[in-house]
């Protein structure tokens, strides 16, 4: 049985640096689902927002987030994320990563919704989630001290005392089911977005490790956030949608309507740039207003060159389908970020003990109701290295007793089924979990009433109890029920919260609640709290 000083599960950005950090202190295993080149940190393009100029400062940075945030952040963790980006930025520089730069290799810094200053580094153009993140794999590949896991599905934490001990996995390869043990383990498994139909997101991002939290007996916060990006590129498919960056519009394009208006003049002193719920709410306002499909977004009025040389990758995509990027194109929103998540503290520590969370799996108060652009891919570096230095090497209490544990159930899941039957196959999961997608996007979406939340909780809890008479028997119906128990999770969240604010909209509670009333939601195993964030 593997035993390892750490277990980080996910390979994104966060995971990555996360594991690499950890290599200083002792022997790693980094364990993913897939290749560690499929992740939404390898898709983000829009860059990494840091104070990297005299004109800017932290202190805008933060006001920039707060005010994204709805009233929701927790101010300490805004102020750790804006302060620590820099050095975090320098450390990536120092260590070899090139990002784009301008004349005499000044740093090149975009503008993107909810920034009031320039302060996005990219890499590539519109790469940037695919640049950096290649550059942590070369890192991460080069460190004998970290142990690659592909292909390994992590099914369950093993957790005895309310304190984690490792991760059960099944390996895609072996076929077989395997325990890590470790003292620390740290979860960064992205977020949930997948879980809807449209989204920006790869398929894999259906909130596993919230679920396998959750199932621990972890705390769960502010689920009922989902952020939708409001410029995804419009096919019919809704199986998938690529993300038109909020960069292209912080270079000037504008958002137009059927009859060529822009819509969003007048609603929001930032135009098409304002924070991404104000804009994706309206652009489906206008979509439901004129029956449409999508909106336009149209560059028609900006340099031509210079638009294909910043967005290389966004026009080749646009030029398959027989769009120019640098005329119009068309675009509507898609799921794209879970703002909750995991419940952490400033160092990533959950409320199990040993269990860290970091990435788009955590909730560590930095996105508030809303999340402030290109905050994720500098947030995971951030909190990460906050994570690398809190944890020491550790050793596990009573080892035989917890080996014998973590035996006991290899066994249990080794006698389930990876084979399909009659009764459950993996056709009738990807059927199950189609459904899941259209509902979540129809009843939990973008706007939301009770009615439609209590249909979909209703729908979720009974495909809950069917899916359950096949977990002991067969594996992905125990992995199905992981991912509807998290759609659950969204949608019990936000029956809770009976007002609107950021990326949850109610249009039968459109009013957002005063500062003294605003908290935030928390949901475990046992019950549902709003934990308050101001006195009465």
């Amino acid at each position: 049985m593997n035993m390892y000083d750490f277990i980080v599960v996910g390979g994104g950005l966060a995971g990555l640096y996360t594991a690499l950090f950890l290599s200083r202190e002792g022997k790693v295993a980094l364990v993913s689902n897939r290749s560690i080149e499929e992740s939404n940190s390898y898709m983000a393009q829009g860059g990494m927002a840091a104070v990297m100029t005299k004109e800017d400062s932290p202190s805008l940075h933060f006001q920039d987030t707060i005010e994204a945030g709805r009233g929701l952040c927790d101010s300490e963790a805004v102020k750790i994320l804006t302060e620590e980006a820099p050095e975090r930025i320098k450390e990536l520089i120092e260590l070899g990563m090139l990002f784009d730069t301008e004349r005499e290799g000044q740093l090149a810094l975009g503008l993107e919704g909810g920034h009031h200053r320039k302060r996005i580094l990219h890499a590539g153009g519109d790469a940037t989630g695919r640049m950096v993140t290649s550059f942590m794999i070369e890192q991460v590949r080069a460190n004998a001290k970290i142990e690659l896991l592909l292909d390994h599905h992590v099914l369950c934490l093993l957790v005895e005392d309310n304190k984690v001990y490792g991760v059960l996995s099944y390996s895609h390869i072996t076929k077989s089911i395997e325990a890590y043990l470790s003292p620390i383990v740290v979860l960064a498994t992205g977020g949930a977005a997948a879980l809807y139909a449209p989204t920006t997101n790869p398929p894999q991002s259906l909130g596993d490790g919230i679920g396998m939290a959750y199932e621990a007996g972890a705390d769960i916060m502010d689920m009922e956030f989902v952020q939708f990006h409001p410029t995804a590129f419009y096919t019919p498919d809704t199986t998938s949608s690529f993300l038109i960056s909020e960069a292209v519009r912080g270079e000037g394009a504008y958002l137009l309507d059927s009859e060529g208006k822009r819509f969003m003049t007048g609603l929001h002193p930032l135009g098409e740039l304002a924070p991404r719920d104000t804009v994706a709410r309206e652009i489906f306002k206008v979509l439901k207003r004129e029956g449409s499909s999508h909106v336009t977004l149209s560059l028609q009025h900006l340099d031509p060159e210079y638009i294909k040389k910043r967005f290389p990758s966004i026009a080749k995509h646009c030029e398959k389908f027989g769009y120019d990027l640098s005329r119009q194109i068309p675009v509507a929103p898609a799921a794209h970020y879970t703002v909750g998540g995991i419940k952490v503290n400033l160092e990533g520590e959950t409320s199990i003990r040993g269990l860290y969370a970091v990435g788009e799996v955590a909730s560590t108060g930095v996105m508030g109701a809303n999340r402030l652009a290109s905050n994720s891919l500098v947030e995971c570096a951030v909190f990460a290295r906050r994570i690398a230095d809190a944890v020491n090497v550790q050793c596990l209490d009573d080892i035989e007793t917890l080996q014998e544990k973590a035996r006991q159930i290899v066994k249990s899941y080794s006698s389930i089924s990876h084979q399909e039957n009659d009764k459950w196959n993996d056709n009738l999961s990807s059927s199950l979990l189609a459904e899941l997608k259209a509902l979540m996007m129809r009843n939990v979406g973008i706007i939301r009433t009770e009615k439609q939340l209590s249909e979909a909780i209703s729908w979720i809890e009974t495909k809950l109890s069917e899916i359950e008479r096949y977990r002991t028997h067969y594996l992905s119906a125990n992995v199905l029920y992981m991912r509807f128990r998290v759609a659950w999770l969204i949608a019990r969240s936000a029956l809770e919260r009976c007002e609107s604010r950021g990326g949850h909209y109610r249009s039968d509670y459109p009013e957002t609640l005063s500062d003294n009333h605003a908290y935030r939601t928390e949901i475990n195993k046992h019950k549902i709290l709003k934990i308050r964030l101001h006195n009465d």
